[in-house]
Order: C-alpha cells, then sequence, then structure tokens
C-alpha cells in the first residue's frame, strides 16, 4: 500500500491553498424595494402589498392553495400546531437533532414532545423510530427536513394515515427540496419556513406556512394574527391568538430574494453531490446521506466517519482537516443534553411533561437513542453554500480524501 501524503497538520503542504468562493448575502435590489416601501409614507403592519404578494408568490412555488406569513420560523411552526389545536398532555413526536423552535411550538401550547430517533448519517428522523414512539396520547408528527435533506415522507404520511395523526413539516434548512418529484412541505398538513438571515431566503427574520386545508388556513390566519378576523366575516376572537404578523420590510427583501432561491438550492445541491460523488470511494468516510430519489439542497454538508477504519478521533480527524484549509466543525448538538429535558427542568411558563394532565413518561435518555449517538460522536460539518466553486468541491474532496487515506493507513 503507497504511503499516505504528509498532512499539513505534520508539516506536509495543505491540499486546499485557494479561498472559498463568496459573496453577497443581500443585493441592490433588495434595499431598493425596501426604500419602496419607506417612499410610500406608511408600513402596513399586517396585510401590505408585498405580504401578501409573498404569500402568493410561495404558495405558487409550492403548489399550495394557501400560504400564511408569520412573524419567524418559530412562530411559523407554533401557527401550525395551534391551528391543528394541539394542546395540554398531548404528545407530538419530533426530531431530538433540531433548533429550539421546533419545541417552543410544541412546549408552548403544554404539549410533551416525544423525540423519535435518527438516521445518524442523516441525522433525519426515521420512520421506523416515529413508528415506535406512537402512543394513545399521540396527536400529531411534527417532522423535521434536517440541512436541505428530505425525511422519507411517503412512509410518514403512511404512519400518520394509520394512527390518524396530523403532520407538520418544518423546512427551516430545507427549502425545495423534494422526495421522488414532490416538494417537502407538501406532504403534511402544514409546511412550514424560516426567513431568518442565515437560510435559503434571509430577510432578517420571518416565517411562512402553507396549506391546503382550508379551514386550517383560515385558523391559522386567525392563530397569527391575535385572531381577528380579516375576511369580512365580523367574527370577534373566540380564541387565544398570537401577533405573529410579518413585517412589511421582512416580505420586501424575502420577495426579491424569491426570484433566485430555485437557482440557488440548484446550485447547492448540484455542489454537494459532486461532493458525495468524489469521495464516495475515500476510506473510512460517509458522505452525507440522502435518500435514492431525493433532492437534498444542502443547508450545510454532513461527513461521517468510520471509526472502525479511521484510527484517530473524531477531533483529531476535523483538525487535520482545517488544517488543509477546509474549515469544518465537530457538530455535536441534541437537544437531549439541554437542562431542560437531561434535568427535566420545571418551567413556569409551559409544563409540558409535568403537567397535571399529562400521565405518560417520557425517555429523554441520550443512551435511548443510538442513533443520536452515532451522529454526535461520528460527523464534522461543512458549510457547503451556493458560493463553492468547482474547484472548491474539487479542492474538499482532494482534502477529505488525504485525512481520511492518512488515518486508515
Amino acid at each position: 500500500m503507497p504511503r499516505a501524503a504528509e498532512l499539513a497538520i505534520n508539516g506536509g503542504k495543505p491540499a486546499k491553498t485557494t479561498p472559498y468562493g463568496s459573496g453577497p448575502k443581500h443585493i441592490p435590489a433588495e434595499k431598493e424595494a425596501v426604500c419602496k416601501v419607506l417612499d410610500r409614507g406608511q408600513l402596513p403592519f399586517s396585510r401590505g402589498p408585498e405580504v401578501m404578494a409573498l404569500r402568493e408568490k410561495w404558495a405558487k412555488m409550492y403548489g399550495a392553495t394557501h400560504c400564511i406569513t408569520a412573524s419567524s420560523g418559530t412562530a411559523a411552526i407554533h401557527t401550525a400546531i395551534g391551528a391543528l389545536g394541539i394542546g395540554r398532555g398531548d404528545e407530538v413526536i419530533t426530531s431530538p437533532i433540531t433548533d429550539m423552535g421546533t419545541l417552543i411550538a410544541i412546549m408552548a401550547q403544554n404539549a410533551v414532545p416525544v423525540f423519535a430517533d435518527v438516521d445518524p448519517w442523516s441525522r433525519n428522523m426515521t420512520p421506523e423510530s416515529i413508528a415506535a414512539k406512537i402512543t394513545p396520547r399521540t396527536k400529531c408528527l411534527l417532522v423535521v427536513h434536517l440541512a436541505g435533506n428530505p425525511v422519507d415522507m411517503p412512509a410518514v404520511m403512511k404512519i400518520a394515515r394509520q394512527h390518524r395523526l396530523k403532520v407538520v413539516e418544518d423546512l427551516a434548512q430545507s427549502y425545495l427540496c423534494s422526495y421522488k418529484g414532490k416538494l417537502c412541505g407538501s406532504y403534511g398538513d402544514f409546511g412550514c419556513f424560516s426567513l431568518n438571515d442565515s437560510k435559503h431566503i434571509g430577510a432578517g427574520d420571518g416565517g411562512m406556512v402553507i396549506t391546503n386545508n382550508g379551514r386550517l388556513a383560515d385558523l391559522a390566519e386567525l392563530f397569527a394574527d391575535k385572531c381577528y378576523d380579516r375576511s369580512g366575516q365580523g367574527r370577534l376572537p373566540f380564541m387565544v391568538g398570537y401577533n405573529y404578523r410579518l413585517n412589511i420590510m421582512a416580505a420586501a427583501v424575502a420577495l426579491e430574494q424569491i426570484k433566485r432561491v430555485r437557482k440557488l438550492t440548484d446550485t447547492r445541491n448540484a455542489r454537494g453531490e459532486k461532493l458525495s460523488a468524489l469521495i464516495a470511494d475515500a476510506p473510512g468516510v460517509i458522505p452525507h446521506r440522502v435518500l435514492p430519489g431525493a433532492k437534498c439542497t444542502y443547508w450545510y454538508y454532513l461527513l461521517g466517519l468510520d471509526f472502525s477504519v479511521l484510527k484517530c478521533h473524531a477531533v483529531v480527524f476535523a483538525q487535520a482537516l482545517t488544517a488543509e484549509g477546509v474549515p469544518n466543525w465537530l457538530d455535536t448538538g441534541t437537544v437531549l443534553n439541554w437542562p431542560l429535558f437531561a434535568e427535566r427542568r420545571s418551567d413556569p411558563w409551559a409544563c409540558s411533561f409535568s403537567c397535571p394532565l399529562y400521565e405518560g413518561e417520557v425517555d429523554y435518555s441520550l443512551d435511548s437513542y443510538p442513533g443520536v449517538k452515532t451522529a454526535i460522536t461520528s460527523q464534522v460539518r461543512l458549510q457547503l453554500n451556493e458560493w463553492w466553486t468547482d474547484k472548491d468541491v474539487k479542492d474538499t474532496a482532494k482534502a477529505i480524501r488525504k485525512v481520511a487515506e492518512y488515518y486508515a493507513a
């Protein structure tokens, strides 16, 4: 076996010596759009023209009959959960690798988050684990499509139909990903998106909700807007709604960015797929796992490490890869380590698992989630994006192969 090349961390020449491609998140057209709003002399608080135009374009992009705007991705998910009537003591199955926003949507309703395990090489919830967590108290499946990567939604929907469960899709990181030709977000009762500035469309903050159910759309509109009836039916508030209205300035920015989002996601998909192909036979590394027939839009790239082949720790691999000119970090995030769940902290604002109306018992022990344990100890994360050039992809693959071959030798 030929000797592996000397690693840069040991004094060798780095595999990648040029900076990664970069570009602006915002362009002059967005500034012009905001200025047009200001030039009109007033800022409509709820249903201004930019807000309504964004709803229309978003619904068209996803083939949805209804689109509701919200003030954040968290607000979008909470709106969906609230419109479905999820409440005290109800169980909602979701992912233990997610953002607090996903959990706020559940716990603010005094419902109980129940976690499914994940596939370690995609970090996505698995249908098998979801099915295993269903109890008579389960009311909803809150499916998180992580890092632009689709969950097996046909299998999830089959489970939901069997148990008569509602389904909400969290696509904060996963614009325009699809499975077997169908856009994720259009499978469940609701699809929810974030306009946080780090996302595929970043307007500072904001959220989008889509559905094909007119009754649910009506309830979502009311839930996100103080239960004020804007439809002209004259209804007085009959439930507690929230002030989750989207700021018109954010809508103006998002309206410009939506023009570029398909090209952006297509580019990320192409870069991610090429990187996976170039490292597919590298020893001891596992490319970001994507289901056959799925289109991933790579909000970031997960590189798996097989320690039965690699004779090093994940920290060592990550440091060596950084020295080769490829920035990366160990992604050890899981909500199971948070005091909120690990210690079952009593929360006066959301009773959740301490609710007197809840008679179940949820296992939040990390040892009960082998997929999560493998994921957080055996992956490094690369910040792949639309600005990567073809050379960036090739150099990144070269660096990964170099480090892998060294520690596999």
